[in-house]
């Protein structure tokens, strides 16, 4: 079995031929990575890259069990996905047989019999008391539902036109809308918060608080440990409310990267009525990724003697698209700011001046951002990097990457989607001093990104 070829690798090619098919002519459409299968029917690509790909025992459902087992409850994982996996065969039957039959009449008469199936493996996947669990798997069998109807399409059977294709993806936008909202409302649940805080009033020192705690991620195994001194009881509420946002936040940011597929269902009628498009709402085709701090990050133990040159006042702008960013840097990032389309300026993160770097030309579709990488210490963000769609990068901006011994911790954040599909749209955060007994001025101390499904690729 080829271990590396995951069930995301196997998602990814096969919207990669499917957008190659349909918009060829497409300059962002990159070249396919086994050009073989452009020679093939759609059908018969998927067929071969889910159930058959270097012949190994594990098709893509299989995959999707141990993919989504730091998504969902491991418990739904062993149970309904094995459960649905089963129900699943006579159609994965169906389809092999589809890979040697050669006569288009033969063909034709199959396709109906998949058609009928999978329609109605989708009423029943419907009905489950497991839904909102079931996403990642209700996601994979999506893309396999509409490769048949297309296919269905393409051979002009009796049974099936345009019209109804449009409905059934009107039917699925509407499951993966409502379900997405909910399945969050749950996943929030998942993160527990457990804190002491003592108030020594007999303590001569000025730090009269002393507090223990952590938060967890059940689903995704993560705990952050925070023990500290402080003369101010509030502070430790916001940090442990930070980390819960901030694990939240990366549970979507993993979601995500198995959800972004469904973007992808217009796809599969592009050619047959090109200007059919699908309108999704900002709350799942957008989101946030933090916030990010060394009070907040990484995952372990932490143990601050004083927090209280951090400041929490993070920022709440609205996004948008961004055309410009400028910051001040040199050892650490001093401040940083987001401009927007609509000429308004976001909130100056930090107020320190070293020297200014500004990232312009930025837009919503040929220029934009992808990833960013950050690097913390000193308590404050201390190096970043900005990635754009087309490979290029900023440079490393602020020097704590070079003073190792600094470093509490550094993350890459992006891109989404080997084709870029989500740009920077927003950037928040809040300010912080450097913990020494100069005041070189309020600095960047958290930060967070959002990202928005790019609206055409």
């Amino acid at each position: 079995m080829d271990k590396t070829y995951s069930w995301d690798d196997r998602m990814e090619e096969f919207i990669s031929i499917l957008c190659h098919t349909v918009k060829a002519e497409d300059s962002k459409i990159k070249s396919v990575q086994n050009e073989i299968f452009l020679n093939l029917p759609l059908l018969s690509t998927l067929v071969i890259l889910f159930f058959l790909k270097q012949g190994s025992n594990d098709d893509i459902f299989v995959q999707i069990k141990d993919r989504a087992k730091d998504i969902t409850s491991k418990e739904i994982v062993e149970t309904e996905f094995s459960y649905w996996i089963i129900n699943f065969q006579p159609i994965k039957k169906l389809l092999l047989e589809y890979l040697i039959i050669q006569e288009d009449d033969i063909r034709a008469i199959h396709i109906e019999n998949l058609v009928e199936k999978c329609n109605s493996f989708f009423e029943e996947i419907l009905k489950s008391e497991k839904l909102i669990h079931l996403i990642p798997f209700t996601i994979t069998f999506a893309i396999i539902h509409f490769t048949v109807l297309r296919e269905s399409l393409k051979l002009q059977t009796s049974n099936f036109r345009i019209n109804e294709f449009k409905e059934i993806i009107s039917r699925y936008q509407d499951h993966f809308t409502n379900f997405f909202n909910q399945f969050f409302t749950w996943r929030i649940d998942q993160i527990t918060t457990n804190t002491k805080i003592i108030n020594n009033l007999s303590s001569p020192s000025l730090f009269k608080f002393q507090a223990d705690g952590e938060v967890k991620d059940i689903i995704g195994n993560k705990i952050v440990k925070y023990s500290a001194k402080t003369s101010n009881d509030q502070v430790f509420t916001k940090v442990f409310d930070l980390i819960k946002l901030r694990m939240l936040n990366e549970a979507i940011t993993d979601f995500m990267k198995i959800f972004l597929h469904i973007f992808s269902l217009t796809n599969f009628i592009y050619d047959y009525e090109p200007s059919y498009n699908i309108s999704w709402p900002l709350s799942i085709s957008s989101f946030w990724v933090g916030p990010y701090g060394t009070d907040t990050f990484p995952d372990g133990s932490h143990n601050f003697d004083d927090n209280s040159k951090i400041f929490y006042n993070m920022s709440e702008d609205e996004s948008g698209v961004i055309t410009k960013i400028k910051l001040r840097c040199y050892g650490i990032i001093d401040n940083i700011q987001a401009f927007y389309e609509d000429g308004r300026a976001g909130k100056k993160i930090g107020e320190g001046g070293g020297t200014e770097h500004i990232i312009s030309g930025l837009n919503k579709s040929s220029k934009y951002i992808v990833a960013v990488k950050l690097v913390f210490g000193l308590g404050l963000l201390g190096t970043i990097e900005f990635i754009f769609n087309d490979g290029n990068t900023t440079g490393l901006l602020g020097l704590l990457h070079k003073k190792k011994h600094e470093i509490t911790g550094s993350i890459q954040i992006g891109p989404f989607g080997k084709h870029n599909k989500f740009r920077l749209s927003g950037i928040m955060g809040g300010g912080g001093k450097i913990r020494t007994n100069n005041d070189f001025g309020e600095n960047v101390a958290h930060i967070a990104f959002k990202f928005q499904l790019v609206d055409s690729l």
